[in-house]
């Protein structure tokens, strides 16, 4: 079996030989070293160097070729630029305090950076996105100089037409054109202002591939089984949230802000806009039906998030209650593999219980009863409690409870009137539980729970609105 490099290298010598260009060794093997290293940097879970062979088409070296570049830069989550990428690129930026712009004088004469900033419609001096299209635009551009000399300019244009294309989610504009109306005409002019000459049909295949590659950037949203779908988005949340990176080390709190920032987005992206077509590329009926897996896979993972959710914020309130943010393995244990065999948190939870309005074959019920692979390896893997809550609270007590949740979450209601809001059998199972894993809160962790039983068990109104243990209070326990 070929190693990594070893198959970069052969990826490169193909696609150099159907293109009919001669490469040395030497070149070769710098080029893939290159890729090799910007795509293994630890922090990558999804955008490595799997997804960049998942891309790799051996008839059309086109495709090939952008698919090799098309995340090599990923500032957010490679915290920057890599040294062989800075090198590249260092003329064209400009940093000024967290923004970052296309430098307002750049080198004259530079027909790479020209190329580039016409295919993506930039200016010098305009500021670039980090979370939208800079990573395309300094892939695309560090792929043009990587390959100059090598690749004809026409050829150079087509894979940054790809690259381009993989800026997602922008959907029709106020014309309803799509984006790749947009991107034929604008081919037609670099064509004509470059004297290119692509013919009419060149510029349709150019487009389509362009398509082709930009819905196979985010095909995981077509999945016809949302457990896959699941799983590359956890693997989205160690890139996105540097604090999740130290696995079994990350805090309570630095965990729900992950979910509530994947949280946000699902709940803000419409699945119209994440496949793209233009003409009968995808065919109207396999358009149709990766719409529709969009749909349903959004609509899941949001569902699953909110459950995730809500257990990590009952952790939450918890632990601000017994002593501030902590370590999620301090509450749950360590997530199980086959160094870890310690107990967990649901060695101490109740037996699940079958309420009739729970659907036991809806996918939500499915993915938190049985394992999903890629989640544990990347999360403390605690579907076992969000499964406990999810099972205790009937729909409409669970929208209520989660928006006391974010509620919490911004300050509104403290921790202990949140905790109210869940219910008696909630706070006492989950209470007891976390003092079973957690042994230096224990205590602190079972009188909050005696505390709080009268008022769940009076009828009188729950007032409390302040934290039911002050610091003098879990000094005197012995904190």
């Amino acid at each position: 079996m070929q190693t990594s490099v070893q198959r970069l290298i052969a990826t490169f010598e193909q696609a150099f030989q159907k293109l009919g260009v001669s490469v040395s060794a030497k070149k070769l093997e710098d080029l893939a070293i290159t890729i090799h290293r910007a795509m293994t940097v630890q922090a990558r879970h999804f955008h490595n160097l799997e997804h960049v062979f998942n891309f790799l088409n051996p008839d059309n070296p086109i495709q090939s070729l952008a698919a090799l570049y098309h995340d090599i830069v990923y500032y957010q989550v490679d915290m920057g630029f890599s040294p062989a990428i800075w090198g590249s690129i260092a003329p064209y930026i400009h940093i000024e305090s967290d923004a970052i712009y296309i430098v307002e004088d750049p080198p004259e004469d530079d027909d790479l950076l020209d190329l580039s900033l016409e295919v993506f419609n930039f200016r010098p001096g305009q500021k670039l996105s980090i979370v939208g299209e800079l990573n395309e635009f300094f892939s695309a551009l560090v792929m043009c100089k990587q390959l100059e000399g090598l690749v004809c300019e026409k050829d150079l244009v087509k894979m940054t037409l790809c690259i381009e294309a993989t800026i997602p989610f922008r959907g029709r504009d106020a014309n309803g054109e799509s984006h790749f109306d947009v991107l034929e005409r604008r081919l037609r002019q670099i064509s004509q202002r470059r004297n290119l000459s692509f013919t009419e049909a060149e510029i349709e295949n150019a487009i389509v591939l362009a398509v082709i590659f930009a819905n196979k950037d985010i095909e995981s949203f077509g999945e016809t089984d949302p457990r896959i779908f699941i799983e590359n988005t956890w693997k989205l949340l160690p890139e996105m949230n540097v604090a999740l990176r130290a696995s079994n080390a990350y805090s309570v709190r630095h965990y729900r802000i992950a979910l509530e920032k994947m949280e946000i987005f699902l709940t803000n992206l419409n699945p119209a806009n994440i496949f793209n077509q233009y003409r009968n590329t995808p065919s109207l009926e396999e358009y149709r039906m990766l719409t529709h897996y969009a749909y349903q896979n959004v609509s899941v993972a949001r569902e699953y998030l909110w459950v995730k959710v809500l257990a990590v914020a009952v952790l939450e309130a918890f632990a601000e209650l017994t002593g501030g943010d902590a370590p999620v393995s301090l509450f749950m244990g360590d997530f199980p593999d086959q160094h870890r065999l310690g107990r967990r948190i649901e060695d101490f939870l109740p037996e699940r219980c079958c309420p009739e309005w729970l659907d036991h074959d809806s996918y939500l019920y499915r993915l938190l009863v049985y394992d999903t692979p890629g989640i544990s390896s990347l999360d403390v893997h605690y579907s076992p409690l969000a499964l406990f809550i999810y099972q205790n609270l009937p729909p409409d007590d669970f929208r209520r409870c989660l928006n006391a949740a974010h509620e919490m979450f911004n300050d509104q209601i403290t921790p202990h009137r949140f905790l109210h809001h869940l219910g008696w059998q909630i706070v006492r199972e989950v209470g007891y539980a976390s003092a079973q894993m957690a042994p230096t809160r224990r205590d602190v962790l079972l009188c909050l729970v005696e505390q709080m039983e009268p008022e769940f068990t009076s009828d009188g109104e729950f007032g409390v609105d302040k934290p039911v243990w002050s610091m003098d209070d879990i000094e005197d326990i012995g904190w």
